[in-house]
């Protein structure tokens, strides 16, 4: 992915609301006409604006988070950490000019927490579900996923399925290529795509087939876009800084082509 691509540290929506208050006392508006054109400026802004979550989910080990670390940062971490969930954003330009955001929810592979995992699907308007192609229990994990998302949902959304790890040697695969994409695309009317996140090979990809999955138009501009500003992060009741239960909510803003 060209250009550069960063975690955005957010300002508390306590500090943002108090400032948001001391600018609207300072400068007040000087005719109402003037606060229906600003309104109106605001509402074209937001009709320009395009914004999904993705669900990524799957067994634990099977490399969730490094495809999320590689599209979103260019990052491989060969030690393996235990995720519950944590919620990244990357936002885009469209051919039209509008942007594209994508909330990309990191889930936890070993479901200790079912009321949590029923959280995400509900949630969720795409998903990625992940398998290691040397694993072929997790491909049953997907199919699992696969069932239970429609079941919970009613329909069927956009679904990309992952083979990850084609690194390593072939002849420890235990789920073969040929007869995962006939299922996956023929009988599941899924997206398909086999990946290596550990070379950074297939990773792109996955997220444009979501977008075809999902009838949103993928040729993005080549250019870095420019960077927005942090939007608050999730408060507490009590006005203080908390992750809530969706965990750390990371932040970047990159291009993909």
């Amino acid at each position: 992915m060209p250009g550069s691509c960063q975690r955005i540290r957010l300002p508390s929506l306590t500090s943002v609301l108090k400032s948001t208050r001391a600018n609207s006392a300072d400068y007040p508006s000087s005719s109402s006409s003037s606060k229906r054109c600003n309104s109106s400026t605001h509402s074209s802004n937001l009709t320009r604006k395009q914004q999904h979550r993705i669900v990524v989910m799957g067994a634990a080990k099977v490399g969730k988070t490094c495809i999320i670390s590689q599209f979103l940062y260019d990052k491989f971490n060969p030690r393996y950490k235990q995720t519950v969930e944590e919620l990244h954003r990357g936002e885009y330009d469209l051919p039209d000019g509008s942007a594209l955001t994508l909330d990309i929810l990191d889930t936890s592979g070993s479901y200790e927490f079912p009321a949590m995992r029923s959280l995400s699907i509900s949630s969720g308007a795409a998903f990625v579900l992940v398998y290691d192609v040397n694993d072929r229990e997790s491909w049953y994990e997907v199919e699992r996923l696969r069932n239970l998302i429609i079941t919970q949902k009613g329909t069927k959304p956009p679904i990309v399925v992952v083979g990850n790890k084609t690194d390593i040697d072939e002849s420890e695969r235990q789920v073969e290529y040929e007869v995962t994409e006939m299922v996956v695309c023929e009988d599941w009317h899924c997206g398909y795509i086999e990946c290596s996140a550990k070379d950074n090979i297939g990773i792109v990809p996955i997220f444009k087939e979501l977008l075809v999955q999902a009838n949103i138009r993928y040729n993005l501009s080549p250019a870095v876009r420019r960077r927005r500003q942090s939007l608050p992060s999730f408060t507490s009741a009590k006005g203080s800084k908390s992750p809530s239960h969706r965990g750390a909510f990371k932040r970047h803003s990159c291009t993909m082509t």
